[in-house]
């Protein structure tokens, strides 16, 4: 079966089917991504104490673990890209999603392996280069989504409905996220993880992993049912290398038409990864070791944030369409800030009492900015679709999966950094306070810092963005 002799129906629901199967699978993603964060956390505190949580090692054996998995995307995301160009889609996002589910068995023996082999030092490095080579083979598998969906998407839209369509698969993954942090923190606090005896958080923590992969099961069923396969067009056996299809995929991105793409995608790809990772191991580390609600103290910011990003991305990619979509990218550079102040300014009287990222109040006053910010990244997708020439979907996304894994890598390191940086000024200086509190407001302003560092680059990237008419889309 090729592309055109699927009728516009069955395009429909295929999409409608690959949009739903993403959202499973960034699920399941999203819990276990958090489950690993927390584990971390979690480990680092019996073996170094919580006075240490925060520390340059500690975070720097974070950050290691955390990068695995977007390496494994560099390396390959080039050479699943056009795979897909050659044999279809359907095989690969189907190895894919099944190798995703099995690898979310592999976390499972982390915590057993920790306590097992003893929880000093040595147990702590163990488990960690553990969960580090799980999280790259997990990389593995989802290299292998991405960029034949999003080529996908892109070979069966139009310049007049793509951003449209990318804001579903982007509000998919979002959503999809949120979903997976709140079931991943439902499962902790389910499991007690927090309130059992020591000796047994390692087996409660062990027991949420496994039931990752029944979403897994269902993810995988809407792709064998709900997409059609199609053959791609004849290309000649090719043997695997990963320097030249790392070459490639960078290449891409490098192009003319491409180059001026790469600054935004970078910022909001470092801003991402950062967040990902940081967002969760800051929350849980800053909302208290003892705190029989850390779980949910923990999870409530990341949750307001991500469906505040989610929410309205089909509404901007609608109105990118109809009005253009660098009017749509500067109403939301210029309506992110203000919006952002105004939110703050009116909810003052709410929070001013506990200003702390746990507050609802405090959280419901920035979502107006996240609101405005979500325009920008299927917009940014749409303008990227535009110049994939006929054929080459999966290779051109390949190449933006490939900045996207690079600015995500860049973001977790250097972001790593400035918080271990604030950490130590604060145990030197005692700037912020003595005790506990001092290091949790160090690291919190290290952390929003660096998001905000990253917010003015994107802004600068996008800014500097030619005029639609040189992709070719609506002006």
């Amino acid at each position: 079966m090729t592309y055109e002799s699927i009728t516009p129906d069955s395009k429909s629901s295929e999409l409608v089917a690959l949009y739903l199967s993403t959202f499973i699978l960034r699920t399941a993603f999203g819990a276990a991504i958090l489950l690993f964060d927390w584990l971390l956390v979690w480990a680092i505190e019996i073996s170094l104490g919580i006075d240490r949580t925060s520390s340059a090692g500690a975070l720097f054996l974070i950050a290691f673990a955390g990068i695995t998995y977007y390496v494994a995307e560099i390396l390959l995301t080039g050479y699943y890209g056009m795979r897909s160009d050659r044999i279809g889609v359907k095989p690969v996002i189907l190895y894919a999603t099944i190798g995703a589910g099995i690898v979310l068995l592999l976390y499972a023996p982390s915590s057993l392996i920790f306590i097992e082999f003893g929880h000093e030092t040595a147990g702590l490095l163990l488990m960690t280069l553990y969960l580090a080579i799980i999280h790259f083979i997990h990389g593995v598998f989802a290299s292998a989504k991405v960029a034949p969906s999003l080529g996908f998407i892109n070979h069966y839209s139009t310049s007049e409905n793509r951003t449209l369509h990318m804001a579903w698969y982007d509000n998919a993954i979002l959503y999809g996220r949120a979903a997976g942090i709140m079931f991943g923190g439902f499962l902790w606090i389910v499991f007690e993880v927090d309130k059992v005896p020591f000796e047994d958080q390692a087996a409660q923590i062990a027991k949420t992993f496994p039931i990752l992969s029944i979403l897994m099961i269902i993810a995988v069923g809407l792709v064998v049912f709900g997409l059609k396969d199609y053959q791609g067009e004849p290309a000649p056996a090719k043997s695997f290398s990963i320097k030249q299809d790392v070459r490639i995929a960078a290449k891409v991105m490098f192009e003319e038409k491409r180059r001026p793409m790469l600054l935004p995608w970078i910022s909001i790809a470092a801003l991402i990864g950062s967040a990902s990772l940081w967002g969760p191991t800051v929350s849980f580390i800053v909302s208290g070791e003892s705190d029989s609600d850390r779980g949910y103290n923990a999870l409530l910011p990341i949750i307001v944030i991500l469906v505040g990003l989610a929410l309205p991305a089909p509404f901007w990619g609608i109105y990118a369409d109809r009005k253009g979509r660098k009017k749509t990218l500067l109403i939301g550079l210029f309506g992110m800030p203000i919006a952002g102040v105004v939110g703050l300014v009116v909810g003052y009287p709410f929070y001013k009492d506990d200003v702390s990222i746990s507050n609802p109040y405090l959280l419901l006053s920035i979502m107006p900015a996240t609101f405005l910010f979500s325009a920008l990244i299927p917009v940014l997708m749409g303008i990227l679709g535009d110049t994939a020439e006929e054929n080459q979907d999966g290779k051109v996304m390949s190449g933006y999966h490939f900045v996207i894994a690079t600015g995500e890598i860049v973001g977790i390191l250097i972001g790593g950094i400035v918080i271990a940086l604030f950490s130590f000024v604060q145990s030197r200086t005692r700037i912020f306070g003595e005790g506990e509190s001092g290091t949790n407001i160090a690291i919190t302003l290290g952390f929003v810092l660096f998001e905000g560092i990253l917010v003015v680059a994107m802004i600068i990237g996008i800014y500097r963005l030619p005029e639609e008419s040189k992709y070719g889309t609506n002006v």
